[in-house]
C-alpha cells in the first residue's frame, strides 16, 4: 500500500479512538503567582518583640492578627497594613506557655481564630494545646475568651510550630520541627473545638514524612557555621484562603504548594513545593495568606520586617 495512504489511515484510526476514549477532566488552574517580595515596614518591637505566629483576619480588611513566643503575655494583637498600627486583645481562659502559631478560618458562617501552644523544644510536654476564640472586632473588643482542648501525638512528644487549619476538610494540620525529616500529623476540627468546651483530651495522628524540604546545602553551612544547619527545619504553615494553596515557612525560606481537590496535604507537600525567594531573616516564624491571594511573613528580632509577596495578576 502506498506510504500515503497508510498515514491517512493512521490519522484515521487515531480520531476514531479519540471519540471512543473516555473524557479527560479539565485540568485544575494553577494558582496565581506572586510577585517578588517586599517590606511593608517594621514591626513595633515595644508591642511585638517575638513574633511566632500570624493569621490573615476574616472578616477584617488589612488587619493581620499576631501572637508572641512563650513569656510574653496571653494575647493577640491586631497588626493594620499598611500603617502598621497595633491593638492588643487579651485573651480570657488561656495561658501562653509556648505559642508557636495562630490559624484564621470560617466555620459555619462564623469567623474563629486558632492559637497553637504547641512548642516543645525537648520534647518533654506530655500535653500539648490548641485554644478557639471568635474573632474579636478590634472596633469594640480589647478582650476575648478562648476555650482549650489538650493533646498528644500517636507518636510521643514533638517539638512543633507550623499549624494550619483545613475547614473545608474538617481538619487541623501540624507539621514537626526538629524530626528529620519533618512528620505531618492531623487532628478533627470540629471534635477539637467541641473537646475545647466539654474538656476532652484527642490524639494527632501521624500522617507520614515530608521530605521535599531542601536540606542546608555546603555553602549555607560555611556561611552560618552556628546557625545554618536549622535552615530546613518549618516554623509556620497556613492555607490560602480559597483552599488551593499550602504556604510553608522554614528558617531558610518560604515555600507554596498547590493541592488539588481530593489530593492529600501530605501528597501536596511531597510533589510540588515552590521556593518563594525569601529575604534573608534572622529567624522567620510566622506566615499568613490574605484575601487577596497575597502572601506576609516576618521575623523574631527588633525591627523585624514585615514582607509581602503581592498576588501578581500578570
Amino acid at each position: 500500500m502506498h506510504v500515503r495512504a497508510l498515514w491517512l489511515i493512521a490519522i484515521l484510526s487515531g480520531l476514531v479512538a479519540g471519540c471512543r476514549a473516555e473524557p479527560v477532566a479539565a485540568p485544575v488552574t494553577a494558582p496565581a503567582r506572586l510577585a517578588l517580595p517586599a517590606i511593608v515596614g517594621p514591626l513595633d518591637y515595644s508591642v511585638l518583640p517575638e513574633v511566632s505566629g500570624m493569621a490573615a483576619s476574616p472578616t477584617q480588611a488589612d488587619t493581620l492578627w499576631i501572637v508572641n513566643d512563650s513569656g510574653n503575655r496571653a494575647e493577640i494583637i491586631a497588626l493594620s497594613v499598611p500603617d502598621m498600627g497595633t491593638q492588643p486583645v487579651r485573651v480570657v481562659g488561656a495561658l501562653n506557655r509556648d505559642w508557636e502559631d495562630l490559624a484564621s478560618f470560617t466555620l459555619d458562617d462564623n469567623a474563629w481564630l486558632m492559637i497553637a501552644d504547641v512548642g516543645d523544644n525537648n520534647a518533654n510536654r506530655s500535653r500539648v494545646s490548641l485554644h478557639f476564640l471568635r474573632e474579636p472586632d478590634t472596633t469594640a473588643n480589647t478582650v476575648a475568651r478562648a476555650t482549650t482542648v489538650e493533646f498528644t501525638y500517636s507518636d510521643g512528644p514533638r517539638d512543633v510550630e507550623a499549624v494550619a487549619v483545613d475547614a473545608a476538610r474538617d481538619t487541623i494540620y501540624l507539621l514537626s520541627k526538629r524530626t528529620k525529616p519533618p512528620v505531618l500529623y492531623s487532628l478533627p476540627l470540629r471534635a477539637a473545638m467541641a473537646a475545647s468546651r466539654n474538656g476532652d483530651r484527642l490524639t494527632a495522628q501521624r500522617l507520614g514524612a515530608v521530605t521535599t524540604i531542601p536540606a542546608p546545602t555546603a555553602l549555607e553551612l560555611r556561611l552560618s557555621p552556628r546557625f545554618g544547619k536549622f535552615r530546613d527545619q518549618p516554623t509556620a504553615m497556613d492555607l490560602s484562603p480559597d483552599g488551593r494553596v499550602i504556604a510553608l515557612l522554614t528558617y531558610g525560606e518560604a515555600y507554596r504548594a498547590a493541592i488539588d481537590p481530593g489530593e492529600s496535604w501530605l501528597d501536596a507537600l511531597n510533589s510540588s513545593l515552590e521556593p518563594l525567594g525569601m529575604p534573608v531573616l534572622k529567624q522567620p516564624e510566622t506566615i499568613a495568606w490574605a484575601a487577596d491571594g497575597s502572601l506576609y511573613a516576618s521575623s523574631e528580632q527588633r525591627g523585624a520586617p514585615l514582607i509581602h509577596w503581592r498576588a501578581d495578576e500578570r
